[in-house]
């Protein structure tokens, strides 16, 4: 390490320059990748260039020089195989081939599958972490020993910073090498001017500026005076130069906003978020499997699948909605009308309620068809509800009886019991019949040598197992054969699309993730889950789910709303003074009126 001391040089205050970047769709303002220091140049030892991930500064391994990782892009290699996940998209090439985490010998994080996807490789234990050069898993004094450093941060495949360790009191940490030395101080050079720090704890006194000039608040350089506001720079946050000696207070920057170069941006997401490519809402990192904030987003979008999506609110009619309330699909409610009275709104439609004689129907309670119930009656003498078999129509209950049937006591539908008996030598009682079973495998199946094979009567019988080694009972595919088992591949079919799934001889393949990143894996096959907007319901539990074994809530409506069975909300009317007795809610409910009595 050098004992010579920096030479702060002047220098003219540099224009103010806003450097936008697109990333999924949004823009970002592109932070320095260092901490300006006084006059713009490094203070102590050389800081090296770092991501800026949520407010902090973390090193790359590419910062550290590791040998193992060569820059493509904004990815990196291991062993010629791509890691980057800003590939071009391969288009119209349907010949490509997606790589799997084995392939890339990766364990850990997120990778490109070479196809434009992304593979997610599997979580680290605790105590390790995801090296970013390769995707293993490692032990943080490992990683930081092959890179050869002693101290400061390295950064994992998720972009988060792992210490590398601490200067003894007196040294500071090199940034660039990871290596502890002493900390060389600055020195003030020819044109600058007031006090600042010298970067290794001390002060720097540079004096003052000649007569017509005045000291920059800022960058500590005479200039000559040309005063400035914060409006004028157009500056919305931090601090700014006046141009003549003074330092102006630009504001605070509205919650989830971030000061950077003096304009109010989202703050900048972490690493692991545009590597899963999301942008908004909740995702779980691929290397800890802890949870990732990737922001929000902006007003007039919606996060969908953690994509910020532009939403355009439908209408009444777009949703098929005459009455009531449901959502607009963008987080808005709509309100789409009333019925007449008496007519209640059930599932955002006028519904006239059917009564029992309109049905045919005389006993029991049914649903009017407008969320609804009515009475219908009790039955007479000797009828019964349903007495017949038709629900809900009163007649004279009709005695089974045993007309071949076996099995012994059993109902006779009318409130009765039958004795039905038993069966014969050599027969069994299935499903109430008399039934002779198979006697053997060759009676069902003659090739049939192992396994079992249902003997016709509700039971199974067992024909052994295989002797020969190397074989298995329907190792080829034919059932309850013995021959040598072909085991299954990846893609070779439904439920060997992605997961950990048997070969069928004994063994695991590992067939990856899916491809997309919205695509989940459901019994070894890839599939899209359904959203709320995709089914059009805006609260209440989606019946079959998201489509790919698991639930979908669409959560509860808002206020006083009520989730109606179609998915939409409705606003239960309430009493007024002419309303009085057991009214229709409009929302397939009733409600009680006592009315205002007189005036």
């Amino acid at each position: 390490m050098s004992n010579s001391t920096h030479e702060l040089r002047p220098s003219a205050v540099p224009a103010r320059r806003k450097v936008e970047r697109s990333w999924l769709g949004r823009a970002w303002i592109a932070a320095p990748s260092f901490a300006l220091c006084w006059l713009g140049l490094a203070c102590g030892s050389k800081p090296p260039t770092s991501n800026q991930l949520g407010g902090g500064q973390v090193f790359t391994s590419a910062d550290a020089g590791a040998p193992d990782a060569s820059s493509t892009g904004s990815g990196y290699t291991n062993g010629g195989v791509n890691f980057g996940l800003d590939e071009p998209d391969p288009g119209a090439n349907s010949s490509c081939r997606p790589l799997t985490c084995e392939e890339l010998s990766a364990e850990c994080g997120a990778a490109s599958d070479g196809c434009g996807g992304v593979l997610l490789c599997g979580t680290c234990p605790g105590g390790s972490i995801c090296t970013e050069s390769d995707h293993r898993c490692e032990l943080p004094a490992s990683v930081c020993a092959g890179v050869g450093f002693e101290c400061g941060l390295l950064a994992d495949a998720c972009g988060v910073g792992t210490s590398c360790g601490a200067c003894s009191p007196g040294e500071v940490c090199n940034g660039r090498t990871g290596q502890c030395g002493a900390c060389e101080p600055l020195t003030c050079a020819s044109g600058a001017c007031g006090s600042a720090p010298d970067g290794c704890g001390g002060t720097l006194d540079c004096g003052t500026c000649a007569e017509g000039e005045a000291c920059d608040a800022i960058s500590h350089v005479c200039t000559a005076c040309v005063p400035t506001t914060c409006a004028a720079e157009r500056a919305e946050c931090g601090q700014r130069s006046d141009g003549c000696g003074v330092a102006l207070d630009c504001g605070t920057c509205p919650s989830g906003l971030t000061c950077i170069q003096n304009q109010c941006v989202p703050p900048l997401p972490p690493i692991e978020c545009q590597h899963q490519n999301a942008n908004c809402g909740t995702i779980a990192s691929s290397c800890t499997g802890q949870a990732v904030q990737c922001g929000n987003c902006l007003a007039g979008e919606s996060c969908i699948d953690n994509r910020c999506r532009a939403c355009v609110p439908a209408t009444c009619e777009e949703r098929g909605a005459v009455c009531g309330t449901v959502s607009d699909g963008c987080g808005g409610t709509l309100t789409c009308g009333t019925c007449a009275e008496g007519t209640p709104c059930y599932g955002n439609q006028c519904c006239t309620p059917q009564t029992c004689a309109e049905r045919g129907l005389n006993c029991g309670s049914v649903s009017d068809g407008c969320g609804g119930s009515v009475e219908c009656g009790v039955c007479q003498g000797a009828e019964t509800c349903a007495g017949t078999g038709t629900a809900n129509v009163c007649g004279v209950c009709v005695p089974r009886t045993c007309d071949g049937r076996c099995g012994g006591q059993v109902s006779n539908g009318c409130g009765g019991i039958l004795d039905c008996g038993g069966c014969g030598a050599g027969e069994t009682c299935y499903n109430e019949a008399c039934c002779t079973p198979a006697g053997s495998c060759a009676d069902v199946n003659p090739a049939a040598n192992c396994g079992s094979v249902p003997d016709g009567c509700g039971d199974f019988i067992q024909c052994g197992g295989c002797s020969v080694q190397g074989e298995t009972c329907a190792g080829a595919g034919t059932a309850n054969v013995c021959e040598v088992c072909v085991p299954r591949v990846c893609g070779g079919g439904p439920g060997l699309q992605c997961g950990d799934q048997s070969d069928g001889c004994g063994g695991i393949l590992h067939c990856g993730t899916c491809q997309s990143g919205a695509d989940v894996c459901n019994g070894g096959s890839c599939c899209a889950p359904r959203s709320c907007a995709d089914v059009g319901r805006s609260c209440g539990s989606v019946p079959g789910g998201n489509g790919c074994g698991g639930p979908l809530d669409c959560g509860p409506c808002d206020g006083s709303g009520v989730c109606l069975p179609s998915g939409g909300c409705c606003i239960p009317r309430t009493c007024t003074c002419s309303d009085q007795g057991s009214l229709p809610d409009n929302c397939g409910g009733t409600i009680d009126c006592p009315g205002c009595g007189p005036q």
